[in-house]
């Protein structure tokens, strides 16, 4: 028997989780921190703030302030006292509300459905609103303590940007569950994986392996190898669709970082400092993100689906439902919308509106009204699957007839590309 969980603390758990990625993604910041500097070089948290607000509730981003900012506290544990205590609570607060204004130019701003509209907000979005962020926090921090502002400035700014550009669709490719992976059959999944341990091979070769005639004599040639990684992260995104391509963009980042964190790799260069060398490889890094978005953007915008709708063109679910009995007769497998599902779990009109979103229940009764009276049309709705997640589906050419005196409505159910939100 299945648990059951209130939602409450589904809903706890999915706030708290965030809090854990944003904490280990600022552990793992802080590792490469120089510490003669006051600005973190690398700055994670930012990309994964990012994220977690875009796929939030507004209702949840409240507490998504509060847990981030507590988060960023516990890194800091440059507090002593209650004086310094409070210090680091400001500044740790101050951090959070460019993350949320991104977000929030992103859902208000881009045009919905628009998947290259969207990504165009987000970049110029990140890039404004870091500039201001940093010429805002960190020029006030200079001005307060006495330092260099050009410099913590850029700083500031380089790790907010290459924070965001690199860590928010990575994460946003773990947790999309609305575009499906191209990765449905065994042989896509073992090219796909051979391609994965083809690019720790050559990550590993190109970033991890010292090449002195290569970098003396063919300059160009060593930095033309670091390309090789990029062109297969590309094809994983491909082949693995969202989750292969992050997997595939974590994998790269932690390598390139790493090694060029131990002064090897052809970002680092003897003419660079430690901080510059860093800098080139989270640059080397956002470029190649930034590239597997675009073309996530190519496979969903090449997906034929009606631009009205969203609805996938496919056969989807057809069914019979009974408008006296309220009895659903399914004619394919529900299943491939809904996950794994028992036999006789949406058998009646009941179930089937007891996992429609809240707001859309009393559309799709007056939808399926509308089909007994032969007024045909489509409708977007959200349905809870059997594995607790959220997705749209497009109630398709409803049409009424009449069959042994009881009305039956015949109908289908297709998977939308667009997501409404919850």
């Amino acid at each position: 028997m299945k648990a059951y969980f209130p939602t409450w603390l589904q809903q706890l758990s999915i706030l708290l989780m965030w809090g854990l990625i944003f904490y280990l993604a600022g552990l793992t910041s802080l590792k490469f921190d120089d510490p003669d500097s006051s600005i973190a070089i690398i700055w994670f948290p930012a990309g994964v703030a990012v994220a977690a607000f875009l796929s939030a509730r507004w209702r949840d981003y409240p507490s998504l302030i509060v847990i981030f900012t507590l988060a960023n506290v516990l890194l800091d544990e440059d507090w002593r006292s209650p004086v310094t205590f409070a210090v680091s609570m400001l500044y740790s607060f101050l951090s959070i509300p460019s993350t949320v204004i991104i977000a929030w130019v992103v859902r208000r701003f881009a045009r919905l459905n628009d998947d290259l509209h969207i990504i165009l907000v987000w970049i110029v979005a990140t890039l404004v609103i870091s500039a201001v962020d940093s010429l805002v926090v960190v020029g006030g921090f200079a001005l307060v303590h006495d330092q260099p502002f050009l410099e913590l400035f850029s700083q500031g700014f380089i790790a907010d940007i290459t924070g965001i550009f690199f860590a928010t669709p990575i994460v946003m490719g773990f947790i999309n569950k609305n575009e499906p992976s191209s990765a449905s059959s065994c042989v896509s999944k073992s090219i796909g994986f051979a391609l994965w341990l083809l690019l720790c091979a050559t990550a590993g070769v190109v970033f991890g392996h010292e090449l002195p005639w290569v970098a003396k004599h063919a300059t160009a040639l060593y930095f033309g190898l670091a390309c090789l990684p990029i062109a297969i992260v590309m094809i994983i995104s491909v082949f693995w669709g969202n989750l292969g391509g992050s997997v595939a963009l974590l994998t790269l980042g932690a390598i390139v970082i790493y090694f060029t964190d131990q002064h090897q790799g052809p970002f680092f260069l003897k003419s660079l400092t430690y901080t510059e060398s860093l800098f080139l490889a989270l640059t080397y890094l956002s470029a190649t993100t930034l590239l597997v978005v675009f073309i996530r953007v190519l496979r969903r915008s090449t997906r034929n689906h009606d631009p009205e709708t969203g609805r996938i063109v496919g056969n989807g679910v057809f069914y019979r439902l009974n408008t006296s009995s309220g009895s659903f007769i399914w004619e394919n497998d529900l299943s491939i919308l809904l996950g794994d599902m028992t036999d006789g779990a949406l058998d009646n009109l009941e179930e089937v509106l007891q996992r429609v979103h809240p707001r859309d229940k009393e559309k799709l009764r007056s939808h399926w009204l509308a089909c007994s009276q032969d007024k045909r049309g489509s409708m977007i709705f959200r349905i809870q699957t059997f594995n607790d997640q959220w997705i749209t589906l497009v109630d398709k050419g409803s049409v009424h007839m009449v069959l042994d005196g009881e009305d039956i409505i015949v109908g289908n159910w297709q998977a939308s590309r667009y997501h409404l939100a919850l």
